[in-house]
């Protein structure tokens, strides 16, 4: 099993595995990802601009997720406070192909993230959100070490307004060096 940058080839894999977690959603009663977001436009987007990752087994792609360098807008109105001040990664739009769930594949696909960053000079910490009734990616986020630090309005939130505000959670992969 591996984790790579994905590909232009890999978009109907991906794609299907998103509308999966949107299915799974919306069974669970979870209105995230239940307005449009995330549509072909932004996979694609992700995928042009390197940020998506997959996690890949015998040629076959098992889970993806957006992992975005610099700052995240989404992020900058948080209602709490973050662990670091430093340079970070974004976790967006994680999803696991429902013909392997139950298998930690979300676990690997953030521990594969985390050996990545750690090979980083200029990355302190990685941060993701989620919403509150998303509970199977709350554990999920908790078990990957991830710290809870406040609430912040949803990256697909287009009047923040009326919205139900995200759990936002912060994981330091490298503590910051003092200059004596």
């Amino acid at each position: 099993m591996l984790m790579r940058r994905a590909q232009i080839e890999d978009f109907n894999a991906i794609e299907q595995i998103i509308f999966e977690g949107k299915e799974l959603l919306a069974k669970q009663g979870v209105n995230q990802w239940q307005t449009g977001y995330p549509n072909a436009e932004s996979l694609m987007n992700d995928i042009v601009n390197g940020w998506t990752v997959v996690l890949e087994e015998d040629g076959e792609i098992l889970g993806t997720a957006a992992v975005i360098d610099g700052l995240d807008t989404s992020y900058e109105n948080l209602d709490g406070q973050w662990l670091t001040d430093g340079p970070y990664l974004s976790i967006h739009r994680v999803a696991v192909s429902n013909r392997h769930h139950g298998r930690g594949l979300a676990q690997k696909l953030f521990e594969g993230i985390f050996n990545a960053v750690e090979k980083m000079d200029n990355v302190q910490s990685v941060r993701i959100d989620t919403n509150p009734l998303n509970l199977g990616m709350q554990h999920v986020i908790k078990k990957a070490g991830f710290v809870e630090t406040g609430r912040v309005v949803p990256i697909s939130a287009t009047d923040s307004s009326n919205v139900v505000m995200n759990y936002a959670y912060e994981r330091v992969i490298k503590q910051p060096m003092l200059i004596a």
